[in-house]
């Protein structure tokens, strides 16, 4: 997981310089744009069934019979919901004025994060068998490169570059289930019944995603309609920055999840939480440092810009890691999905009001960015408390148990 980290962000940083200098940031913010909203219908296609099918795999790691069910099960109300997003989406385009003037950029998007939905990232990792996933990654994202560098030269070659990006995504969820089907996987027919508690159990990572989405989807549009499509760029530029070091450290949840979902002690998620603090508060400080030359080496002096908001920004990590080390660690052992989709939408709510009352006193870019943080940070304090309330939470005993 942490190869696939450095080579995805090696990839992004050979290519990104060239894509920003080439589109410019006014024909990439659009892009962008076009991009969140169809993240939008990507987390309804996903439907938070990558943490219970995880933990299920996890559970059936011995039993080839049941790990074809929870396949078949996933992928049968995915193609529902594809089916579902696909004539909401195609509406969307004749009524929202935005899909209407570019619609060929939010087709390309809806296509690549429907492909994205079915890659069975969360099959792999059950097993713990993420070595497959980085190697199709790492394989496809590199092939794109010349494409790339051959096909994009002006703003208007935007759509081109969105296409490249998309196919390559569309061959490696191809090659990841050629890869699954050869592990013995076969699909049959799931009853109602599994449809039914799978859905049930992912409800509350949906209503975590969706609102998650909702706060990135509400932050960009308010960028976009308080000061332009080019900041939209410039707020990306600077998340992208931001995510660099966080793709590395996202990993560690993800890493311990299927180790530590049966096993959570006290004294295990403790540890997790003290070195996370750490870790995600000298991500902060490292981020401060070389913000300044990151941006002006990758983006040029047009968006410069994005370095005062990447240091804000830069708080993500703290807030991401630690509240991640909550959900997977505390709440999801524990069943309580409930508390991970209400610790969503206070932090969906406390940001969009943030941000609403910060711009009226300080109408800078900067100002949403802060607004982002505060919530993180907001996320932080409620599972703090929740977890304290909880009877069965690890972090109720003092007692140190290996």
């Amino acid at each position: 997981m942490t190869a696939l980290s450095i080579f995805s962000a090696l990839i992004g940083l050979v290519i990104y310089p060239y894509v920003i200098r080439m589109t410019g940031k006014d024909a990439y913010g659009t892009y962008v744009y076009a991009f969140t909203i169809a993240t939008f219908f990507h987390v309804i296609m996903n439907f938070g069934f990558e943490s219970p099918c995880a933990k299920a795999i996890v559970q059936a790691k011995d039993n080839l019979q049941e790990q074809c069910r929870i396949v078949s099960n996933v992928l049968t109300l995915k193609a529902g919901f594809i089916l579902l997003c696909g004539i909401v989406f195609t509406a969307g385009l004749f009524l929202v004025p935005f899909m209407r003037s570019y619609q060929t950029l939010c087709v390309i998007s809806f296509i690549h994060l429907t492909a994205l939905s079915l890659f069975p990232t969360w099959y792999f990792q059950g097993l713990k068998k993420m070595k497959t996933v980085t190697y199709i990654n790492v394989a496809i994202r590199l092939s794109t490169i010349p494409f790339i560098l051959w096909l994009v030269h002006s703003p208007q070659d935007i759509e081109r570059y969105a296409v490249i990006v998309m196919t390559s995504i569309v061959l490696g969820t191809i090659v990841a289930y050629i890869c699954l089907f050869k592990r013995g996987i076969r699909l049959e027919r799931v009853s109602m019944e599994r449809h039914k508690k799978l859905l049930s159990d992912s409800l509350p990572f949906f209503a975590t995603f969706l609102t998650d989405s909702l706060k990135s989807l509400s932050v960009k549009a308010i960028i976009k309609h308080t000061f332009g499509v080019g900041d939209v760029a410039i707020y990306d530029f600077a998340e992208k920055l931001v995510n660099i070091p966080r793709l590395f450290t996202q990993n560690i949840n993800g890493a311990l999840f299927p180790e530590v979902v049966n096993n959570a002690t006290p004294y295990r998620v403790q540890r997790i939480l003290k070195y996370e603090r750490l870790i995600g508060a000298g991500s902060c400080v490292l981020i401060a440092i070389l913000s300044y030359p990151a941006v002006l080496i990758l983006g040029g002096r047009e968006m410069m810009d994005a370095v005062s908001v990447t240091i804000i920004l830069s708080a993500l990590i703290y807030t991401w890691l630690v509240a991640g080390a909550y959900i997977n660690f505390v709440f999801i052992p524990a069943n309580r999905y409930y508390i991970i989709t209400i610790n969503q939408v206070i932090a969906f709510v406390s940001c969009v009001l943030i941000a609403i009352v910060g711009l009226f006193f300080w109408r800078n870019l900067n100002m949403v960015a802060l607004s982002l943080i505060l919530s993180g940070f907001i996320e932080i304090l409620f599972c703090r408390y929740m977890s304290k309330r909880l009877p069965d939470s690890p972090l109720n005993h003092t007692t140190p148990t290996n």
